[in-house]
């Protein structure tokens, strides 16, 4: 099938002459954001002020805008929240995957990660201390790294330095072999590959929206996945009559 991109280019707020290949780091302006944001802060902020949260919805679009993603990641409805930045996410995944996983005190990852995701491990194994260790092997040689003291390997899909793709479904099975847990980097797959997380197993995802999602970058709101980690760490439910009430 054949996309015409001028329908595409079409959507989006793009300068006359610009041939724009930077989709990885920050995607351009949908034209439809405009006019979208202009409603949300004049009429729903400037309007409704705090009654926005319940009257415009706004509780409500994490799990939203969520089941938008999840069809473009292979998730299942429901199982996909919009949050924090993406460097928040990913500790919180990999501090409940050490805490799903308390006997083992290691975390697997490659040397051609994205950087932050190693500061973000580093910084919480040192933080734990008592044994806890950041392991990182080289990414063609992460398969064979995956052992029984792994709690679980933290894996950016797609290094947006060289393209090099990461198996995640071989990579995956031989983690839930060992009796790891599987966390699934997808900032620069998501919305610019086929990615199908549920039928692959993963046990944690998280994504960064600005690139290819096109998502604002002020929110700087990311993705994660794994209904487990909501169940026992986000007691929503009490949150969400307080917020009511008020």
């Amino acid at each position: 099938m054949t996309t015409d991109f001028s329908l595409t280019r079409a959507m989006f707020d793009l300068p006359e002459g610009v041939i724009y290949l930077d989709g990885n780091s920050l995607g351009p302006l949908p034209l439809a954001v405009k006019e979208r944001m202009g409603r949300v802060v004049g009429e729903e902020w400037g309007g409704m002020l705090i009654r926005g949260w319940n009257e415009a919805g706004w509780m409500e679009q994490p799990r939203r805008v969520g089941d938008r993603i999840a069809g473009l990641i292979g998730a299942e409805p429901g199982s996909v929240v919009m949050g924090d930045t993406l460097w928040i996410k990913v500790y919180q995944a990999l501090a409940s995957a050490f805490e799903m996983n308390p006997c083992r005190r290691v975390v697997l990852s490659d040397n051609g990660n994205f950087p932050s995701d190693l500061y973000i491990a580093q910084g919480l194994v040192r933080t734990l201390g008592q044994g806890y260790e950041l392991r990182i092997a080289d990414p063609e040689a992460v398969l064979d790294a995956i052992g029984e003291t792994v709690a679980a390997i933290l894996i950016t899909e797609v290094d947006c330095r060289t393209g090099r793709r990461h198996d995640m479904k071989a990579l995956t099975a031989r983690a839930h072999e060992k009796g790891a847990l599987a966390i699934w980097n997808l900032s620069h797959s998501a919305g610019a590959l086929p990615l199908h997380v549920a039928a692959e197993g993963a046990d944690f995802a998280v994504g960064f929206t600005p690139l290819y999602l096109s998502h604002d970058d002020v929110t700087r709101a990311v993705d994660i996945l794994a209904r487990i980690m909501e169940e026992r760490r986000w007691d929503r439910p009490e949150f969400e009559a307080r917020a009511r009430v008020t």
